[in-house]
């Protein structure tokens, strides 16, 4: 057996190069598993961001159609594997200030994360003796709107109610009107800053629906909740020439961006009306005592309900 041969087969040697491969192989492994671990992680994080955002603006969009002067005040996102959940509070503008009105949770991505929650209800007058309203998390009642075309049989009207509170306030008011009115026919010749107006999104098979259950059911529950009525604000003091146009255009984008089916049919309904033929259902109107009931007093108003309620400062 000549040098070479010896070599070969030389065990020390051969155990060595096994040796020396397992910790290649060990490396190699290690190294690999880091880049996927990395690359993972940065696809993960991108694809949480993604469907983060987007979920953000899909639920900005339907808070912004569905609570008058509300939106997204603060998000705190816990992301997960593709996916994540997201805690949101809800505001209110006010007028003079914001408050926060609720906190909800939605869940977002390929995978998201496994929500469970727990509650009660939050509405009085189950027995049908008084109105089957809902309050909000922070106290406030939930509005009620009546809409022109249906015949109810019992209307909403808080004016009692507002005239015997106390103290300098901020009240927030839903008024319904006796008809659908375009801008151009609104006979009201002025009303107060941040007045947000209540549009015509009904289908006329959804008119006959509303139609059919303030027929059969009991007054105390046939009404439009505050998240059911559509509309959009005006900040400055609104009057007969006060262009819609521009906050028109952006409610109909909320309405085609919401996470809602609903919202996209109303959109796929008013998208080719022209802001000139749009009907006016009712407003929200901010003021102090004797702004909201002159207001009322006005023989449009069919109904009225009292919102929230803040001191003036």
């Amino acid at each position: 057996m000549n040098e070479h041969t010896e070599d070969i087969f030389d065990e020390k040697k051969i155990k060595r190069a096994i040796k020396k491969g397992k910790i290649k192989s060990i490396i190699t492994i290690v190294f690999v598993s880091l880049l996927v671990f990395v690359v993972l992680n940065i696809a993960n994080f991108a694809i949480s961001v993604y469907f983060s955002q987007k979920a953000f603006k899909q639920w900005d969009a339907y808070v912004r159609l569905t609570t008058p002067n509300g939106y997204i005040s603060e998000t705190v996102d816990s992301r997960g594997f593709l996916g994540g959940m997201s805690n949101y509070k809800i505001s209110k503008d006010m007028k003079i200030k914001s408050l926060v009105v609720e906190q909800k949770q939605n869940q977002y991505g390929l995978i998201p994360s496994i929500l469970v929650s727990r509650g009660s209800g939050g509405s009085i007058g189950v027995t049908g003796e008084d109105w089957q309203f809902s309050y909000k998390e922070n106290g406030w009642r939930e509005m009620m709107f009546f809409h022109p075309s249906v015949a109810y049989k019992k209307y909403k009207n808080d004016e009692e109610l507002i005239q015997s509170m106390e103290g300098e306030k901020i009240y927030e008011v839903a008024l319904s009107f006796d008809k659908p009115y375009k801008q151009s026919e609104l006979p009201i010749m002025q009303l107060p800053q941040m007045t947000w107006f209540w549009v015509n999104t009904y289908s006329n098979s959804q008119l006959d629906t509303l139609q059919q259950e303030a027929q059969e059911h009991d007054w105390s529950v046939t009404f439009i909740r505050e998240n059911e009525a559509l509309g959009f604000s005006v900040r400055d003091t609104y009057t007969p020439t006060t262009d819609l146009a521009h906050e028109y255009d952006k409610f109909l984008k909320l309405l085609k961006t919401s996470i809602s089916s609903e919202h996209k049919q109303a959109y796929n309904t008013m998208k080719n009306i022209n802001i000139d033929d749009v009907e006016i259902l009712g407003v929200v109107v901010y003021g102090t005592k004797d702004e909201i009931v002159e207001i009322m007093k006005d023989p449009i108003i069919k109904a009225s309900s009292l919102g929230g309620v803040i001191d003036n400062y």
